[in-house]
């Protein structure tokens, strides 16, 4: 087979691959699924926030990082600086984000499971493949 063609071979596989991840990017959809208080102490404040990461796509993807800030009606209790890597297959995954609280972000979240209703709030984003994809939702609990 000629050289020439073997070039146009790996560019359409590059280009497919790259396209893929592409319109994975733009697909995903995330959900929020509920808290996990699992592991919260005093010594290591952290707050699991559960995810539902919706795929639609026949791609699988690695997740590699997310990074953001968790709000309680307005005020900012936590921050995630990491994650453990994910593989987000087709379909539904659900993920796990470990938020670190601050002390005042514990003392606040307790104040607030007292009273019936609060708004909960993450702003940041995530790593997918390598690709910055924004990670906002709110949800009033």
């Amino acid at each position: 087979m000629n050289k020439n063609y073997w070039g146009w071979i790996i560019l359409g596989v590059v280009g497919y691959i790259a396209y893929s991840k592409y319109l994975l990017s733009k697909s995903i959809n995330i959900f929020y699924k509920g808290l996990d208080f699992s592991r919260l102490s005093l010594t290591e404040p952290i707050l699991q926030l559960q995810v539902q990461v919706n795929n639609p796509t026949i791609t699988t993807a690695d997740l590699q990082n997310i990074k953001g800030d968790l709000y309680i009606d307005g005020a900012l209790v936590g921050s995630v600086f990491g994650i453990t890597p994910y593989t987000i297959a087709s379909g539904s995954t659900i993920i796990n984000i470990p938020v670190t609280l601050s002390y005042l972000g514990v003392a606040d979240l307790l104040q607030k499971f007292k009273t019936d209703k609060f708004n909960l709030k993450f702003s940041g984003s995530m790593v997918v493949d390598f690709i910055p994809i924004p990670l906002n939702f709110e949800y009033n609990i």
